[in-house]
């Protein structure tokens, strides 16, 4: 297996052939067996030069590093390039010392696998935001260097670009680890302080703004949409009233995708069920983990867990709820954007303090 052979190896050339050998393998799967069941239309626009006049920037920046791309290679190298990209953060990881081969098993998540490995804005959204939760945890542990500082700040822009209100969370893990390093204990005040002042801001000036754009992303004669299942009518203010009284259960399915019911109707969701279910409860395996785990930094490590990450998960889902709601292919394909935050944030965590315990110990003399 690929992701095992990483552990052993010890070149870091050798670390980047596999990972690109396996994007690569992701990247055939996707364009040429997913795509028979469920279309890549977007990635197709793309590859057609669709989205040159489109009115959002974020749009029109992918367009052009399609269109530069294919200067280079044809469709699948395209494809290959963005999954390429989406290995940011690993490959980061890796480069700055990490040896835990066990961050590599989320990319093979059915919903990663597929999105992260063809053309769009959630392959390189996912490999800045992985690239800066792997400084965030660094800088949890130890002294971050100016370049770990300089390319968190490229990788936080490049996610305000394209997808900023999922984006806003990691400013809220930064803030977080520096009130709690300032003021250990005594920093919960300031916490709920500063997050009741960010959930208000984004209610004032952005809430209606992301119903609107959930609400009216979703083709109503889809084959997976959930209007007809919730009464729900897209070309009425009355059928707008009915989804903002039902986002709060998006905040769930956004996660999980599809529901019990509709694995009934169509088995092919039964893998993404599975996913869903497993990323949801990921946080509170690893936290049982570490728990079991002696390292002599614990308390630190449960702190920051629950007054750092645990609100940047809620925020998250919060912040992905009204595009959960009304398509389970939708959701699980725009929560792949910031699903790192149930998964490689909590193992970089645990595997940061654990690692940084060990480097402290072998340290002294023996």
């Amino acid at each position: 297996m690929i992701v095992k052979a990483l552990y052993f190896s010890t070149k870091p050339i050798k670390l980047l052939v596999a990972l690109l050998s396996m994007k690569l393998l992701c990247t055939l799967l996707a364009v040429f067996i997913f795509s028979r069941f469920s279309p890549l239309i977007d990635s197709n626009l793309y590859l057609s030069g669709f989205f040159v006049s489109d009115g959002a920037f974020r749009t029109r920046v992918i367009q052009g590093i399609v269109l530069t791309l294919s200067n280079f290679g044809g469709s699948v190298f395209i494809h290959w390039s963005f999954g390429a990209m989406s290995l940011a953060g690993v490959l980061y990881y890796f480069w700055r010392g990490g040896v835990r081969w066990q961050l590599c098993l989320p990319l093979l998540l059915p919903s990663t696998l597929i999105w992260t490995s063809v053309i769009g804005k959630e392959a390189i959204f996912y490999g800045a935001f992985t690239l800066a939760l792997v400084i965030w945890a660094r800088f949890v542990v130890r002294k971050c260097t100016a370049t770990d500082y300089l390319i968190f700040a490229l990788a936080l822009l490049v996610c305000a670009i394209l997808r900023p209100h999922y984006g806003v969370v990691l400013a809220w893990l930064v803030i977080s680890v520096v009130m709690v390093t300032k003021f250990e204990n005594d920093a919960w005040p300031w916490l709920c302080l500063a997050a009741v002042l960010g959930a208000s801001a984004i209610f004032v000036f952005s809430w209606e703004e992301l119903n609107l754009r959930g609400f009216g992303g979703i083709e109503p004669n889809a084959r997976a949409s959930r209007f007809a299942v919730f009464g729900i009518d897209q070309g009425t203010s009355a059928g707008f009233e009915i989804y903002k009284s039902l986002v709060p259960l998006g905040a769930l399915l956004g996660i999980i995708g599809p529901m019990p019911t509709e694995l009934f109707a169509r088995p092919v969701f039964i893998p993404f069920f599975m996913e869903g279910v497993l990323i949801l409860l990921f946080p509170a395996g690893v936290y049982l983990y570490a728990c079991k785990q002696s390292f002599e930094q614990k308390l630190r490590f449960k702190t920051i867990f629950w007054l750092s990450l645990i609100p940047a998960i809620l925020a998250l889902m919060i912040l992905h709820a009204p595009f959960g709601l009304l398509n389970p292919g939708s959701a699980t394909r725009w929560r792949v954007n910031f699903e790192a935050i149930f998964h490689i944030a909590p193992l970089l965590l645990i595997y940061g303090f654990l690692d940084n315990d060990r480097h402290a110990n072998h340290s002294f003399p023996s």
